[in-house]
């Protein structure tokens, strides 16, 4: 696989954000298809018919590693950045002129992160943990620390998971919003992963 094949899900990123003008909305599957294809013709052609999209490959990207990073939500075969995947996308574009990369900085706190950690500090979660009341923490406050439900698909639970996780991290090595505050994030994301350790491994079997 080449680098510029590597790089298609980074490219869907930027279509998306073009067409969606940088707000949460949701893109019908199509648009995505045409708007990637205008940006990127040599990448997104169809093979032997240049001046036509191949739909395929935009299919895979969407529906596996943009959904497991949390970059996008899916439903009713509509995509929708989330805010993270915004940013990226963002990124993205800016250095598209260099080369398509997502990589952030790493002094600072984005937007994304912030407000990943706005949620969880307001989830039950987090207060009863700090509270040492952490036997009263059930599978919805789980649910919730993590910004989604009990419905939510295989991939997306993973995506949500993995932003999480990032933002717990970024919390931790930034010392915000406070070195205090980054801590009890810390213990209470580990507490969680095993309380909850069986809820998250019936969801990496889910087909």
């Amino acid at each position: 696989m080449t680098a510029q094949h590597r790089e298609r899900p980074q490219m869907i990123l930027v279509a998306m954000l073009r067409l969606s003008k940088g707000k949460a909305r949701p893109l019908k599957y199509e648009d995505i298809v045409v708007e990637a294809f205008k940006l990127f013709p040599d990448e997104f052609a169809l093979r032997g018919y240049p001046a036509y999209p191949d739909s395929s490959d935009i299919h895979k990207p969407l529906y596996g590693i943009l959904k497991k990073k949390g970059f996008i939500r899916a439903a009713n075969k509509t995509f929708t950045l989330t805010s993270r995947g915004t940013e990226i996308a963002s990124q993205l574009r800016s250095n598209a002129g260099a080369a398509i990369k997502a990589e952030r900085s790493g002094d600072r706190m984005s937007r994304d992160v912030k407000l990943e950690l706005e949620r969880m500090l307001a989830c039950d979660a987090y207060k009863l943990f700090v509270e040492g009341k952490q036997e009263r923490i059930l599978d919805t406050d789980f649910f919730r620390f993590l910004g989604c439900t009990v419905r939510t698909t295989k991939n997306d639970f993973i995506g949500r998971r993995t932003a999480t996780d990032e933002a717990v991290n970024k919390s931790q090595v930034l010392g915000q919003p406070d070195e205090e505050t980054a801590a009890e994030l810390v213990a209470t994301w580990s507490f969680l992963q095993e309380k909850f350790k069986d809820i998250i491994e019936r969801r990496r079997e889910r087909s």
